[in-house]
């Protein structure tokens, strides 16, 4: 059996939708021949057991944290009592101040926190064991600058499942965004190959790097996961929505606008209709639902575990997903995209950009569902929806529907980019 590392920030138990990718490369990859072995820094919150290895890390976020006196377990806007606010409201001085000392700790984190730890530990794996291929997953990028100087002559690939530079909000601002293209330039230049979550971010990537090999690897569900979660008919009609809202950048008002005029024109009554979010509890979010009238029907639960997700997706009418405007949304599949196909309950998509995306091209793949960027659209599918309930159905896709994007395609797919370097190197 090869041999290959995975160097991540997150693999399992560590619950984040990020540790899906890094799962599912470790497990499709052993049924085609392959041993792969993550290799995560320690950041003391999780504890990890065989294959996983694990190394230290220089936190700079922490010290100073402390140094202004936050507590472990506290945020820095509750230190200074700050409202954490969202991108659909203007920041205060004190917002502005918190959130860009954020960004500049948390850049700096990600690219230079693993980087001595890092690469002291793959450098002796590398030189003790049998290592076949380096895989380096990012989010953050400091896997990728603990790869190009650790690897050897071991082929390495870089795995991206965001853009490393980015042209919205997220990207930090120009001064970060040309440190960064100084970084990636420098990293990927030993790099065998990229790859990257779907074929629009590919082939900007192929623009940058004309000589090497870049590749689209879509992420995936395993059927595993749904294998004893039955399907239940809900007792309301129920839309739910699992992640993240990125603080407003993915912005769920068109939807709450459509329910909320339709509830005005008693379209429903509230017994009839359950929206329900789990994610982040944010205050800006509260708000929301109060101001559009929605608190009578729209439950904001915070995070709960991955297997009551599952549970209630499967006995849910409609599945959300509130999408960002941001230039790279074009080539962007939500996270949330692949568990709801294993789901296999209908999807509606909120907002995004005017052109067709990938995420659109999966949905009228799958028949899984539509995205509305208009009230009117949004208010259609709702409508839809409760009457559908009101018949006593709950539609669901088909397990063939959803076939190309479970996991044994992302395992032939990537053990075929593997196999294809491995070869390239030999030759």
């Amino acid at each position: 059996m090869k041999r290959a590392l995975l160097l991540t920030y997150y693999a399992p138990p560590r619950p984040a939708i990020a540790t899906v990718r890094a799962e599912h490369i470790v497990a499709s990859l052993k049924e085609h021949g392959w041993e792969v072995i993550p290799v995560v820094p320690d950041l003391g919150d999780v504890q990890y057991e065989a294959p996983v290895r694990t190394t230290g890390i220089v936190e700079f976020k922490a010290p100073i944290r402390r140094m202004f006196g936050v507590r472990e377990g506290q945020t820095t806007h509750e230190r200074f009592h700050v409202e954490r606010g969202s991108v659909l409201q203007p920041p205060n001085w004190k917002q502005r101040a918190i959130r860009t000392g954020h960004r500049v700790l948390s850049f700096v984190d990600g690219r230079l926190g693993w980087l001595g730890p890092g690469v002291s530990a793959v450098r002796d794996i590398v030189h003790s064991e049998r290592i076949d291929a380096i895989i380096s997953s990012s989010p953050p990028v400091a896997t990728h600058l603990v790869a190009a100087r650790s690897h050897g002559d071991v082929p390495w690939i870089a795995d991206l499942r965001d853009p490393w530079l980015r042209g919205d909000d997220l990207s930090g601002g120009p001064i970060l965004r040309a440190i960064d293209e100084l970084l990636e330039g420098y990293a990927f230049e030993t790099a065998r190959a990229l790859v990257t979550v779907s074929e629009p971010i590919a082939q900007t990537l192929r623009t940058r790097y004309r000589n090497k090999p870049i590749y689209a690897v879509t992420n995936a569900f395993s059927n595993r996961d749904w294998e004893y979660v039955p399907f239940v008919h809900p007792a309301a009609a129920t839309f739910i929505y699992a992640g993240s809202l990125y603080h407003g950048l993915c912005n769920p008002r068109p939807f709450f606008e459509a329910l909320a005029q339709l509830r005005h024109e008693r379209f429903f009554t509230d017994d009839e209709v359950r929206v329900e979010f789990f994610g982040d509890r944010e205050p800006w979010l509260q708000e929301e639902v109060e101001a559009y009238g929605l608190t009578g029907i729209l439950t904001l639960h915070g995070q709960v575990p991955r297997d009551e997700i599952r549970a209630r997706e499967r006995a849910a009418s409609r599945l959300l997903i509130v999408t960002r405007d941001g230039p790279e949304e074009r080539g962007t599949y939500t996270g949330k995209l692949f568990e709801y196909l294993g789901a296999r309950r209908k999807i509606i998509a909120v907002g995004g950009r005017d052109e067709r995306t990938v995420m659109d091209d999966a949905l009228a793949l799958t028949g899984a569902g539509a995205r509305y960027r208009d009230v009117a659209g949004l208010r259609g599918a709702i409508v839809d929806t409760i009457e559908e309930w009101r018949r006593g159905e709950t539609a669901a896709i088909s397990q063939e529907a959803v076939a190309p994007f479970e996991l044994s395609e992302f395992g032939a797919r990537y053990a075929q980019v593997l196999q294809e370097v491995i070869q390239r190197c030999s030759a």
